[in-house]
């Protein structure tokens, strides 16, 4: 795996290529996997602790190995930047798109120019800057500045993920699934996503909810948010893990930090507000649902409301189901992604995450099959013509919803597992 990550440093211009040694690298780690999961690489109790530091030190050394790399199947960073630089500058970043004349004084080391759809405001939330300010005190305009620290709170994740399984008797070798994913590996040591930021802290908070200190973990659950807005999509589930008063009070602390989060960067344009509806009623990209959706209504926003409303069906039905709180998480998160209009392959992190605590073999291969959406993206870098691939959709999601209705037609979705250990109710509160 080292050495598929190692020869991205090779000379290599075309599109296919990097497909194909990021394609080793997948294939390296599902061998790997087979092998953790038929048994073979199972450790003794007496080398439990040289295992861990063995995964994690490999699974930093894999990040590390990209993280002087120049991004290559995105350029959000770019984003990231230009807003921690705007921030410095003593300018809210919500105010103006990075195309504004205010912010022209601003302008060099190739920002905003590779700031892509410049003409929208940020939409990141107030935690998400206030990291993109360190990067830019700490590292000024350097994109391996920034994604060595985005490695370092995803290397948190991974000491959050073994806590969760020590704390309930697992086996540590699932730490695997994670660790050594190519998903976090790619997209946090290569292309420096955001997710990072956001993924230890509802770790942590799930860590912490089940484990019977449920204050402590939503406000876990608010820092995440407070990174990226996923985290908000489990807060209804938190109204059937409590009792009394705390059934109303826990679920308001996230959306009340949130909500803090925006009056602190708070704009009386409201500009931002735009470029959310804009990305919540326009953009798409590699949405399986959703794509039946705009085939039968025949409109794109016609298919995002459709969409949301099933997305807000799926998360109350869940919500009434007799599952534990991490089920609940779990499958919320699965039928998410999958109703979800814009499905990039870094936003499934959240799920390579929870992979690890909830094993499920068809979130597993749809985690594997979603790096087929790259095929686009590299032909859009070569060629900057973009051209969506109904066939790879195809290829993508029909083994994803083939698997998925034969574990639903087993009642292996009903089984809370972690990875092989049995976890029955032990993350429920009532």
């Amino acid at each position: 795996m080292e050495l598929c990550y190692l020869a991205l440093w090779l000379p290599v211009k075309d599109p296919v290529e990097v497909l194909v040694l990021i394609g080793a690298g997948v294939i390296a780690y599902l061998l790997l996997a087979w092998l953790v999961w038929q048994g073979h690489s199972t450790p003794s109790a007496s080398s439990q602790r040289s295992f861990v530091w063995l995964v994690i030190v490999l699974g930093v050394l894999f990040r590390l190995t990209l993280v002087p790399h120049g991004v290559v199947g995105s350029d959000d960073i770019y984003r990231y930047l230009w807003d921690g630089k705007v921030s410095a500058a003593g300018i809210n970043p919500y105010v103006y798109p990075p195309v504004d004349p205010h912010l022209a004084h601003l302008a060099g080391n190739g920002l905003p120019q590779k700031v892509n759809n410049p003409e929208f405001r940020t939409v990141y939330p107030a935690l998400a800057q206030l990291f993109f300010l360190l990067s830019h005190t700490l590292f000024g305009d350097s994109i391996a500045g920034l994604k060595f620290l985005l490695v370092c709170m995803d290397t948190l994740t991974m000491i959050f993920l073994l806590m969760f399984l020590r704390s309930k008797g697992s086996d540590v070798v699932p730490l695997i699934v994670y660790a050594w994913s190519p998903l976090p590996i790619v997209y946090f040591g290569l292309d420096g996503h955001v997710d990072a930021l956001g993924i230890p802290f509802l770790i942590a908070a799930l860590l912490l909810i089940c484990t019977r200190r449920p204050v402590r973990g939503v406000f876990a659950l608010g820092i995440g948010a407070l990174a990226k807005l996923f985290p908000l999509l489990i807060v209804p589930f938190l109204f059937r893990s409590q009792d009394g008063r705390r059934r109303f009070l826990l679920p308001a602390i996230p959306v009340l930090m949130v909500a803090a989060g925006c009056m602190a960067y708070f704009d009386p344009s409201l500009g931002v507000i735009e470029s959310l509806k804009t990305f919540g009623s326009r953009w798409e990209f590699n949405g399986s649902l959703f794509w039946i959706a705009y085939w039968i209504t025949g409109t794109n926003e016609a298919a995002h409301i459709v969409c949301a409303i099933a997305i807000a069906g799926c998360v109350g039905c869940l919500t009434f189901l007799r599952l534990s709180f991490l089920e609940r998480v779990f499958w919320g998160s699965v039928c998410f992604f999958l109703l979800s209009p814009v499905v990039h392959p870094w936003y499934l992190t959240w799920l390579a995450a929870l992979l690890v605590i909830r094993w499920s073999t068809t979130v597993f291969v749809f985690l594997g099959l979603s790096n087929l959406a790259n095929i686009v993206v590299y032909q859009y870098r070569a060629s900057g013509q973009w051209v969506d691939q109904p066939y790879i959709l195809l290829l993508e999601y029909v083994p994803v919803f083939v698997l998925l209705v034969l574990e639903m037609y087993r009642g292996d979705w009903l089984k809370p597992t972690i990875f092989r250990v049995a976890d029955s109710e032990r993350c429920e509160h009532h």
